[in-house]
């Protein structure tokens, strides 16, 4: 139990902490990248080129890089696959207003790169293809894929001109706002609405975090609660929906305090919640479950209407430790087995998976 003593940076939220000027020239190197590699400078490529030119995630990097190698594995889907596991989970309807907004924002900063290009009096034949093929274009794509070929040709001729930082440090600041909120639409899409904790997909990333780490270090060190409320169909049919929603928030916020560090907890579906508990042995892990029922057991809600006393909640408890090579499918079985033991010899109990 030592190690569990240890507290653990949150990492459920990737932080965005780079100054103005590291933001900057993480966007120009972002572009950069995309037109070198004459990618579309939608949301999800921008996305994923930002992150490969911070070199902070070394996973990303490669699995970018073998893309790179072998372009006819580069598809829209493959792209958008990687995009959500690493970077985003978040609806369609998010991404179309950020897409949106970039767009506003990239566009403006073309202005301003055009006017200088002019004042200065360059001609370039490439940029004016450019210029035409973003004047005649109907499509986000086909538009975004012009800006940035624009970008690239003209940031050259710019970068010591006054106007144009001042014009890159706002748009900057747009896109680090962007950011901000790429990054709460990202952690809203993985919370339940209801009680707070992780949802359903918030539970799968962990966990396959969580198995990632454990094959890198050659070691597996964590174990896995199912926990399902007993008979609570009873406790919405005799009480009402309203107290059963009271029944499991109060459940999901006693899970979480028991929870810290590099633990996760989660609804994992209806009334049955889960927890990841990292740093600790099946027997640790087992100990912690039957506190957990015991507390659960305590639990005491009023009825909305009444205002009257309802208790006798409780809870059956499966246990599991990760074994090394299993893949996610087999480790929930195995902990689903347990929870269904748990439940058939007669529930409000803690049974720990073979």
């Amino acid at each position: 139990m030592a190690d569990r003593d240890q507290e653990y940076s949150d990492h459920s939220m990737m932080k965005y902490t780079e100054s103005p000027d590291r933001a900057g020239e993480l966007f120009r190197l972002a572009v950069s990248f995309l037109a070198k590699h004459k990618f579309v400078a939608d949301p999800i490529n921008y996305g994923l080129a930002y992150h490969y030119v911070t070199g902070e995630d070394s996973a990303l990097n490669r699995r970018l890089d073998e893309l790179l190698e072998n372009r006819d594995g580069w598809s829209q889907e493959t792209v958008e696959k990687l995009f959500r596991q690493c970077i985003c989970y978040c609806s369609e309807a998010v991404l179309k207003d950020l897409r949106e907004e970039l767009l506003d924002i990239v566009a403006h900063t073309l202005g301003t790169m055009i006017d200088l290009t002019g004042k200065t009096s360059v001609s370039n034949e490439r940029i004016e293809r450019h210029i035409n093929t973003l004047a005649e274009s109907a499509k986000i794509e086909d538009v975004m894929m012009a800006v940035s070929a624009i970008i690239a040709e003209t940031r050259s001729l710019v970068t010591d001109t006054n106007q144009f930082e001042t014009q890159l440090l706002s748009s900057t600041e747009e896109v680090e706002r962007l950011r901000v909120e790429l990054s709460y639409a990202r952690q809203e899409a993985k919370l339940d609405p209801l009680t707070g904790v992780l949802n359903r997909r918030g539970f799968d990333q962990t966990l396959e975090t969580m198995i990632e780490e454990a094959r890198q270090r050659h070691r597996a060190n964590f174990c896995l609660m199912l926990i399902d409320v007993d008979n609570f169909k009873d406790v919405n049919d005799n009480h009402g929906h309203l107290l059963g929603d009271k029944v499991l928030r109060a459940l999901a916020e006693l899970l979480n305090r028991h929870t810290k560090g590099k633990d996760a907890c989660a609804r994992y579906g209806g009334d049955e919640f889960a927890i990841l508990l990292a740093d600790i042995g099946s027997s640790n892990a087992t100990n912690l479950a039957e506190n957990l029922r015991l507390i659960i057991r305590k639990i005491v809600l009023k009825r909305p209407n009444s205002g009257s006393v309802v208790g006798g909640i409780s809870a059956s408890i499966g246990v599991a430790a990760y074994r090394l090579g299993e893949s996610c499918d087999d480790f929930l079985q195995r902990c689903d087995k347990a929870l269904y033991r748990a439940k058939s010899l007669g529930r409000d109990r803690v049974v720990i998976a073979d």
